[in-house]
């Protein structure tokens, strides 16, 4: 009974959020408490169910809870974070997604059928409604063969089914949810759990779009049986809709309609329109529908936009030498009030973390992620001495479990400065090779990475010792890898040949730029070419100041 109340004489149903997700469904939702301050929160969503009677209020029950469910998972996704459900599926497909793929499949049949003449026994019999192709013959029997096929599912399912089968066969009905389902498993398979969340966060915004534009097509798409209409999530109405219905005067209008309306950013515009430029090119690819693609030059003229704005406001850049000074001398754990000391769990994360991200250029959540295994050359003993010699430095392994792109995956040796960090975590450990190194960067954020809260505590740690207003914009955690390709740079012009720019987009992780470099050179180099790179940056590279302070 927990999930049903009674006010006054009617019945509510009231869905409860899991308590870890409190916090984020307060952000999604814009809700403050009390018992928070002014944190938002949000601990259950309470709808009412239109009855008196207890009976049909058990009936409207489970309907109510889903429907809740999905406009808040709709909400968290929209915010950027992940669904109360995560992104798991079902492995059994919905009526939509069975109703696509069958329709698709007899579709493919009857193009490869004949259409030629099939001649009768009796020539001069009366024309009695037969087929006179092949293809019609197959059509028929198509027919029949999807109404058995409804007649065994319950009356609303095999309703639904037969008409969205008929309509993909067609080619006049096509419902978006079966072709986004079988679109989502092919991207699954070959881009990240991040690139998966700006799909959805893409298709959400699109579809509160089309819920404001075309308001008689999305309530058209109820069906009498329960399904979603346009007052419900916009996404679940828009699955039902046909990808026939989306003209291209419609798509025309959502970049507008994302920068006036929603004021998006020009780069987080452009963004949203990539999922849906590449899932329109998937439904021609799959003969779905023809072309072009309507998304083709939506964007234009956006890149240039987005420069203007950036010359007219802050532009990222690396660190000063003073700002530098300033964070890796500031102490994390001291108060806001000169002389206040406070233990938090982010000290002594942001403190390694300034100082491995200067010293390896590698991106936040490649270092929040690190763990025991991915710390390589651990076998070797650091000579006395020189230290330039070959397999002296330790390193850490990018994999593809950590790395943004293909060119990501890489090793990166460990400046001695930075060895030391890593040996006193590692002693932290229990020495297993999944052991993180970093054990309070907990996963969260709609890829569930390492470096999602620790960037909220970072943020926090610059603007106190840096300002708010002299820094918001111009660096980020980011910034620490502008300072590592301008170091090697720096000691490239003062003559470490180590330093020159293909070492550094191996160590940084880019793309190689030229055909030659890419193509027709080792993908890896050897590894006392990476160490010297290191070391000549640190020592030619780097200013004194900062050095003195790592």
């Amino acid at each position: 009974m927990r999930n049903l109340l009674k006010r006054g004489q009617t019945y509510y149903a009231r869905f409860i959020v899991p308590q870890d997700r409190w916090e984020d469904a307060g952000k999604a939702t814009g809700t403050e408490s009390r018992k928070f301050g002014r944190t938002p929160v949000r601990m259950e969503v309470v709808r009412t169910l239109g009855t008196k009677d207890h009976r049909e209020a058990l009936r409207r029950r489970d309907k109510a809870l889903e429907a809740i469910r999905r406009e808040l998972d709709s909400k968290l996704v929209a915010a950027g974070l992940a669904p109360l459900h995560g992104d798991w599926e079902p492995p059994w497909p919905s009526v939509d997604q069975r109703a696509v793929e069958d329709g698709l499949a007899y579709r493919q049949d009857l193009e490869k059928a004949s259409g030629e003449y099939i001649a009768r026994d009796d020539p001069h019999a009366p024309d009695d409604g037969a087929p006179d192709t092949q293809r019609e013959l197959l059509a028929d029997v198509i027919r029949d063969q999807v109404e058995e096929a409804a007649e065994a599912m319950p009356p609303a399912d095999g309703a639904r089914y037969y008409r969205t089968t008929m309509g993909v066969i067609d080619g006049t009905h096509t419902p978006l949810g079966g072709l986004l389902d079988r679109w989502g498993r092919e991207r699954d398979r070959s881009i990240t759990d991040t690139s998966r969340a700006a799909d959805r966060a893409a298709f959400n915004h699109f579809a509160e779009y089309v819920c404001e534009v075309m308001p008689r097509a999305v309530s058209a798409t109820g069906t009498g049986d329960g399904s979603p209409r346009a007052n419900d999530a916009p996404l679940q109405a828009l699955r039902l809709m046909a990808v026939q219905q989306i003209e291209p005067s419609v798509t025309g209008g959502f970049v507008e309609w994302l920068l006036e309306s929603r004021g998006l950013r020009v780069k987080t515009a452009q963004g949203r329109v990539s999922p849906l430029k590449v899932f329109w090119q998937w439904c021609i690819r799959k003969h779905v529908i023809t072309g072009p693609n309507p998304w083709t030059g939506a964007t234009e003229g956006m890149k240039k936009q987005a420069q203007r704005v950036s010359r007219d406001g802050k532009e990222r850049r690396e660190f000063t030498e003073d700002e530098l000074v300033k964070l890796l001398s500031a102490d994390p754990d001291e108060g806001k009030e000169p002389g206040l000391r406070r233990r938090w769990a982010w000290g002594s994360a942001i403190s390694d973390l300034m100082r491995l991200a200067l010293l390896t250029g590698a991106r936040e959540n490649e270092l929040c992620s690190l763990t025991v295994g991915r710390i390589i050359n651990r076998d070797q003993v650091l000579a006395h001495g020189s230290l330039w010699g070959a397999g002296q430095l330790w390193g850490i392994s990018v994999t593809d479990a950590e790395a943004k792109t293909t060119s990501s995956v890489r090793r990166i040796p460990l400046h001695p400065l930075a060895r030391r960090i890593i040996e006193r975590r590692l002693g932290e450990t229990d020495g297993s090779a999944e052991a993180l190194l970093f054990p309070e960067c907990k996963p969260g954020g709609a890829g569930n990475k390492h470096s999602y809260y620790f960037a909220k505590r970072f943020t926090e740690f610059r603007r106190r010792v840096l300002g708010a207003e002299e820094s918001d914009g111009a660096t980020a955690f980011h910034s620490f890898r502008k300072n590592f390709g301008t170091y090697m740079h720096r000691a490239s012009v003062a003559g470490v040949p180590e330093c020159q720019l293909s070492v550094v987009q191996r160590l940084m992780g880019h793309k190689l730029e030229t055909i030659t470099q890419s193509v027709y050179t080792e993908k890896d180099m050897a590894w006392p070419v990476y160490e010297r790179a290191i070391m000549g940056m640190v020592d030619k590279g780097m200013p004194e100041a900062v050095r003195e302070c790592l």
